[in-house]
């Protein structure tokens, strides 16, 4: 009879029963990215964890890289997302985060070692011993199951320890919740880092998905803000989402009039691209700053570049070029959970929110966003796949999904990645240049002489010589 009560207590109270949890998963079996609705598991709820009916998923480019296998890593079946909106289902003994009814969310790591200094301070995406990752990482920490890798949120029920949930207000739009635990964090991490706020000049170059959530932070944060764009296409886009100045980055008139207006920039761009950290590119005169003639040139005396970009591509810097401007260039990587908990009550708040497109969470809608994705996603907007409408049993009854036609992939990377090592080669070589520049001098001026006196000889002569004097 005790036990009956208890079990009926735990129900009453939500409390997970100790075996795995049912779902149903969009998942791809190769990197041909051909998804397909099947049954999956998740682990047994713990005292300490949530479980999560998951109503609404964003898509992000990083799924696109790992559902592809760019990065030669990937786990098949591949199930990604880590933009997850929903509403607790149950939770247990333990948990005093959420309760029953809360909407959540989840986002890139679901674990962490939660000791060691990072974690302690906050920065559990810093974890000296290695976050788990939503998707596609094996768990590392006890707190995520025992499954080979985790499955990530193209899923109808997440299970997830508290720690690693972001309690959202009601009132916050549940399809625009999942992108604030990417992007918005993304952005919001750095704005706070490097002091965003009234008297602060911000840039944001790059006006996807990203560049539009860190403009419309900025701008809450009271900033000024400027958009640094390849073009005037965006311009009214821009300043209906908040920016009050936009400089085009292929018009060098435009980059002058704007030099050292900005105290704080936030790069979003996804690609190689030359901010001019080098002496060579111009813009600051030894001896006194005058107005910009690269990106770079943009920053005021002391001012901070934010790299938010993945791009493998080298950056061609001289510290010089930093030291005559006092520069800072540095990069950023979302936040820990109480900086993503801080990012949604800020958005909530002020009434910020995503650009998003929600569609039906089917193989073929996937396989569109995949498409749209790869070429770039210019328009700004998040995609959204509509979990808790679209992802039921009888999804587990429709073919495998087509296949997207990409424009990039290992090829690109492999590309990259050549460019790579090609910069890699060049320094290499300036480095031999600058170390050496008394023997390359002497050859130089030994082919003149040869030129000049067509004694091949005697300049041979002369270069063995050199050669050996520097050996």
């Amino acid at each position: 009879t005790t036990r009956t009560r208890t079990r009926k207590a735990g129900r009453n109270q939500g409390t997970p029963r100790k075996m795995p949890t049912p779902c149903i998963c969009l998942a791809t079996s190769d990197s041909r990215c051909r998804f397909k609705a099947i049954r999956a598991e998740r682990h047994a709820p713990g005292p300490s964890d949530v479980v999560i009916d998951v109503k609404f998923c964003g898509v992000c480019h990083s799924d696109v890289h790992l559902a592809k296998n760019d990065f030669l890593i990937s786990k098949y079946p591949c199930v990604p997302g880590h933009e997850m909106a929903g509403v607790v289902a149950a939770v247990g003994a333990k948990v005093t985060a959420v309760a029953l009814g809360d909407h959540v969310g989840v986002g890139c790591f679901v674990d962490s070692c939660l000791n060691c200094k990072y974690c302690e301070a906050g920065n559990e995406h810093m974890c000296a011993k290695g976050e788990t990752l939503s998707y596609n990482d094996p768990p590392k920490h006890g707190r995520a199951g025992e499954a080979p890798y985790t499955l990530g949120g193209y899923t109808t029920k997440m299970v997830v320890h508290e720690r690693f949930v972001v309690p959202a207000p009601k009132d916050y739009p549940l399809d625009k919740l999942g992108p604030l635990l990417c992007a918005g964090i993304t952005t919001y991490s750095p704005l706070v880092r490097f002091g965003a706020g009234p008297g602060v000049r911000v840039g944001v170059s790059g006006l996807g998905g990203l560049g539009t959530m860190a403009v419309k932070q900025a701008k809450a944060m009271g900033a000024e803000v400027t958009v640094i764009s390849r073009s005037r296409r965006k311009e009214a886009y821009a300043r209906s989402i908040g920016a009050d100045h936009l400089v085009v980055s292929a018009d060098r008139a435009s980059l002058a009039a704007a030099g050292r207006s900005l105290d704080l920039v936030i790069d979003t761009v996804n690609a190689y691209h030359d901010i001019g950290a080098n002496m060579l590119a111009g813009g600051i005169k030894i001896g006194g700053m005058d107005s910009a003639g690269t990106l770079l040139d943009l920053l005021d005396l002391d001012g901070t570049w934010v790299y938010l970009g993945a791009s493998l591509t080298m950056i061609n810097l001289q510290p010089p070029k930093l030291a005559l401007q006092q520069a800072r260039i540095t990069g950023s990587k979302i936040g820990g959970i109480r900086m993503q908990r801080e990012c949604v009550q800020f958005c909530a708040d002020n009434k910020i929110e995503p650009e998003v497109v929600v569609q039906p969470a089917t193989p073929a809608a996937l396989a569109n966003i995949y498409e749209l994705l790869d070429a770039g996603n210019d328009a700004g907007a998040r995609h959204v796949l509509d979990i808790g409408s679209t992802l039921t049993e009888a999804s587990l009854g429709e073919p495998i999904g087509p296949a997207p036609q990409f424009h990039s992939g290992a090829v690109h990377m492999a590309l990259e990645l050549m460019f790579l090592m090609h910069r890699a080669l060049l320094a290499k070589v300036e480095e031999a240049v600058l170390t050496r520049s008394g023997a390359i001098a002497r050859v130089l001026q030994i082919g003149a002489v040869a030129a000049v006196g067509g004694s091949a000889a005697l300049a041979w002569k002369h270069l063995v010589s050199a050669r050996s004097s520097h050996s």
